[in-house]
């Protein structure tokens, strides 16, 4: 085989590569994509400025039910700089390079610290993790702080604006 007949093999083989690669993300932008509800949310007008405001790391959003199984669609895929800003009304994840994230309070479940999600695995509680609902759909989004001093006031503020979960009734003949 002649040099130059391999080299435009291996270009070949890594256009072919790429194409499948992008193939595969497009593929996974409509599986992903196919349940969720619209993501168009967008702050009122008169809005306060946020009550917390950490600048970090947009990981990734994947199903709550497993950490690995990231979202592609409406670019929640991409992983971006962040300004996380806390606000009654919600959660806003103003991206760098990616579309904004805007998450009702009415649609928080809670935050934790976890170790990983998709796109990331740091030491034991390196990461914030806000589960919300968009849909009928449970999501868990990570946030990586810029600094480790910022990730439990980030947790304690998403938390204080996520509505109670109704508690079980438990009645006495149960008990």
């Amino acid at each position: 085989m002649s040099r130059p007949f391999a080299v435009a093999l291996l270009v070949l083989l890594g256009i072919a590569l790429l194409a499948a690669m992008w193939w595969g993300w497009r593929r996974r932008v409509v599986r992903t994509g196919a349940d969720l509800a619209p993501g168009a949310v967008s702050l009122s007008e008169g809005e306060v400025d946020p009550d917390l405001s950490v600048t970090g790391v947009y990981v990734s959003t994947t199903s709550a039910a497993d950490w690995l199984d990231r979202i592609a669609a409406d670019g929640l895929g991409a992983r971006s700089p962040v300004i996380a800003e806390v606000r009654p009304s919600g959660l806003t994840l103003r991206r760098t390079g990616a579309p904004d994230v805007l998450i009702p309070s009415t649609d928080l479940l809670g935050a934790r610290r976890e170790r990983g999600i998709a796109g990331k695995v740091t030491q034991p509680g390196g990461l914030v993790v806000v589960r919300w609902r968009r849909g009928d759909r449970e999501l868990d989004t990570g946030i990586r702080t810029r600094f480790a001093a910022d990730r439990d006031p980030l947790t304690q503020a998403i938390n204080a604006i996520t509505p109670a979960l109704p508690t079980p009734h438990v009645s006495k003949d149960a008990a």
